[in-house]
This record gives C-alpha cells, structure tokens and sequence, in this order.
C-alpha cells in the first residue's frame, strides 16, 4: 500500500522551474516560426512580397540604321550657271567618298524667289564610326521664277542635284541668291503654286 501512494506520489509531482522555461521556450519558438511563416503567405496573398522584377523591352536598336542628328547642317558644295531661260544649280551629295545621301530622302522646295534643298546624308565619322546628318540649303534668290515650271534631278552615279529655276523673265543673273538673305513674305510666296516638291512627284523632278 506504501509503494501504491509512493507511485502516486511520484506522478502528481508539478514540473520544476526549469522544466516550464525550457518547455515555454521551446513552444514559443514553434509558435514564432509558424507565426512568421504564416505572415510570409498573408503578405503573398495581398501582394506585400514582390515578386523578382522581369526584364522589359524598352528598345531594341537595329544596328542597319544608323542614327540622324536633329541639327542641320548646311551644304556647301555647290554651283550655278546663267542660262537664256533657266538658271541651274549643281549640288553634290558624295564627298571625298565619306559622305552620301540617302535615297528617298531629298525635298526640293520652290519659292517666288527662295530655293530650299534638304536629304539626309551618310556620313564616315571615323574608320569604323558613321552616323546620319540633315543637309539644307536655304536660298533668297536675286530674281524671281516660275516654280511652277521649276524642276530638278539626280543625276546617276555621281549622286549630283541638278536643279533649273526657270526665270520668271529672260534676264541676266549676275548672282545666284541676294548678298543681304533677306526675304520678304510677298517673294517667298507663289499665286499659282506653292512650290513644294519632293521625290517621286513627276510635275517637279525631272527623269534622267
């Protein structure tokens, strides 16, 4: 009977101090474990954890097309002759084998009295450097024309402009464009046409 109460003695006894640290330890580990855990997937649920950022497209480069500059940058490189009806123009495009136009791209503009010539033009920077620039040629003309009957061409294969400002009457030119450039809005207008031609418009390009 002895042994029985001892038995039962020994069960009923409360677990020490350090028991219930170590046991409350080691519950609340779990608990903070599973707490955090859980938090990850709350935070998943409502978008809070952001996914690994995916790399977007912005632009893709196409190493065939060279990049043109938005500046003008004025032609040179030309001459004139006086004839009994028109006057011509000669520009070159190709220059000491560096710089060509590209096709397409020319736009011949007749004015009363103003001529503009504009393309872009290929460009060899350096050996192994090229880049695209807008070429313009801006002209106040000495005397007036008929734009109407104006024309132009490129001439194969030198890339060569040929323009003929035919004359609105049947004088000499002594010179090409007016010395002060000053142009006034009744000479840069036309009654009968505006004057604006580019590539592929037959009544202004002549064919070669």
């Amino acid at each position: 009977m002895a042994d029985t109460e001892a038995v039962a003695g020994t069960e009923a006894i409360p677990p020490t101090q350090n028991e219930q640290h170590d046991s409350a330890a080691k519950k609340k580990q779990a608990n903070s474990y599973y707490y955090w855990h859980n938090h990850e997937k709350e935070r998943a649920k409502v978008g809070d954890v952001a996914p690994m950022p995916k790399p977007v497209l912005l632009k893709k480069s196409d190493p065939s097309v060279l990049p043109a500059s938005t500046a003008s940058y004025p032609i040179t490189k030309h001459s004139w002759c006086d004839g009994k009806k028109n006057v011509t123009v000669y520009i070159d495009t190709k220059l000491d084998e560096k710089e060509t136009m590209v096709e397409d791209t020319l736009q011949v503009e007749f004015g009363k009295r103003r001529l503009t010539v504009s393309y872009i033009a290929n460009v060899q920077t350096s050996k192994d450097a090229a880049t695209q620039r807008r070429k313009q040629l801006v002209l106040c003309l000495a005397k007036a024309i008929k734009s109407k009957e104006s024309s132009y061409k490129v001439k194969d294969p030198s890339g060569q402009i040929v323009i003929r400002l035919a004359k609105a009457e049947e004088t000499s030119w002594w010179e090409l464009a007016k010395k002060d450039g000053k142009l006034s809005d009744a000479d840069d207008s036309d009654e009968e046409n505006d004057g604006k031609a580019d590539e592929g418009d037959g009544a202004a390009e002549e064919k070669a």
